[in-house]
């Protein structure tokens, strides 16, 4: 009887854990911004297995070949003081992260919602690391069970960035299919 019950948990939750963005909005609002769709509470919280077009969901043998191509790794884990020195625009950072060899790191604009200076950060960036190429392979991630690079990767394809790649699991996916991780510093802000 214990057994039939636990198949019974493991089936009805199943749908649950492969739910689409849609219905984890219509679960709990309260988390995501009513005009964007973004998610702006619990960054950190199993994410949907899809995302809305323009931007797609690549595995981690995906994203492999994509950056073996040329694709742009774009790190948007948080920091973890989440703040930066607005006299120098450097971040105060308190742990190394390691992250995709070559990726850069731009901390903090997945959040829900940005500030008018994490938004310029994010489009001042973009526009460098591509040479303005709207059309230029970007594999936006983070850590599995992180909200903040399903809504970068959106946040980027709204920009008009037209090949921008969910990597969902990130720098734990990539260590899944035995890839190495390598240090990587923020991005400073500019504050002039």
């Amino acid at each position: 009887m214990k057994r039939l019950v636990f198949l019974l948990v493991l089936i009805c939750a199943a749908p649950l854990a492969a739910a689409p963005y849609a219905e984890h909005q219509a679960r709990r609002p309260e988390l995501f911004d009513p005009e964007t769709g973004y998610r702006i509470g619990r960054q950190r919280a199993p994410t949907p297995d899809d995302i809305p077009a323009p931007a797609v969901l690549v595995t981690p043998q995906e994203a492999r070949a994509l950056l073996a191509e040329g694709a742009l790794a774009l790190d948007v884990f948080a920091a973890q003081q989440s703040r930066f020195d607005e006299l120098e625009g450097t971040w105060l950072v308190s742990e190394q992260r390691l992250s995709l060899p070559g990726a850069v790191w731009l901390p903090e604009v997945g959040r829900g919602r940005l500030s008018d200076i994490m938004q310029r950060y994010l489009e001042d960036n973009l526009t460098r690391m591509t040479a303005g190429d709207r059309a230029r392979a970007l594999v936006v991630f983070c850590v599995a069970d992180c909200w903040m690079s399903w809504n970068a990767a959106q946040r980027i394809a709204a920009m008009g960035y037209t090949r921008v790649y969910w990597f969902r699991l990130g720098t734990d996916g990539w260590l899944d299919i035995g890839g190495a991780l390598a240090p990587v510093d923020p991005v400073a802000v500019d504050v002039d």
